[in-house]
């Protein structure tokens, strides 16, 4: 079941998130910042278990970001990434966002999604608010993708 996150689920988020940032797949985040935008938070939950995750930072009124989705690693390529997705894609589509965007290095994963390739430049909010701050902005290795919510294409 995929649900808006509540701050009861900040531990479990954290710790499904751990594993991925140590690896460097993912720039870490406190437990306190995941509380501070606990709101933007989508899960999917098994048995009461949270064993996927997605987070939305919002640009403008018609833009915004979908990041920090995580899968566990032990049910990974079981549909659950994809469902997640979907879900903050449609939710983002209900309230009038536009174009929703990722910076990634899972490219065929969201190309199945209707992602396309689009260059990192078209998002300067991005650049300036994040990546600014990224020990990897000199040598980022994460493919910058856009979904357009009025493009009946996809998902």
């Amino acid at each position: 079941m995929i649900r808006e996150a509540k701050p009861s689920d900040v531990e479990q988020i954290y710790e499904l998130m751990k594993p991925y940032t140590i690896s460097g797949d993912l720039l870490p985040r406190t437990k306190d910042d995941i509380l501070d935008h606990i709101r933007n938070f989508f899960v999917y939950e098994v048995d009461d278990k949270i064993v996927g995750c997605v987070s939305i930072k919002y640009y403008s009124k018609e833009m915004a970001e979908l990041r920090s989705l995580v899968v566990d690693k032990n049910l990974q390529s079981k549909g659950i990434g994809s469902e997640i997705v979907k879900y903050a894609v449609n939710t983002l589509k209900t309230m009038g966002i536009k174009k929703i965007f990722v910076l990634t290095k899972a490219e065929r994963f969201f190309k199945k999604l209707g992602f396309k390739i689009v260059k990192k430049e078209i998002f300067p909010e991005k650049i300036w608010f994040d990546c600014m701050f990224c020990p990897k902005l000199t040598n980022c290795d994460e493919i910058p993708m856009l979904f357009h919510t009025n493009d009946e294409s996809n998902i």
